[in-house]
């Protein structure tokens, strides 16, 4: 859907477009992916084989927590 690289897992490909719908900025640099807030105040990785099973669902917790998000 994105202008990015589609992840190579579903579900945090899912966690990229939340981010790109709430307007931040994604960055693919190969080994990771860096979201940038539309402020440009806040950012945050986003990794390509995280460990924890709850990495995605922390991360849109994040968002929502950030004072720049549309979520």
């Amino acid at each position: 859907m994105g202008y990015w690289r589609k992840h190579p897992r579903k579900d945090l490909e899912e966690v990229l477009v939340i981010f790109h719908e709430a307007g931040w900025l994604i960055e693919d640099s190969g080994r990771y992916y860096r979201v940038k807030c539309p402020c440009g105040e806040h950012q945050r990785s986003i990794h390509l084989t995280p460990s924890n099973p709850d990495y995605g669902r922390q991360a849109l917790n994040w968002l929502r927590r950030q004072p720049c998000s549309h979520t």
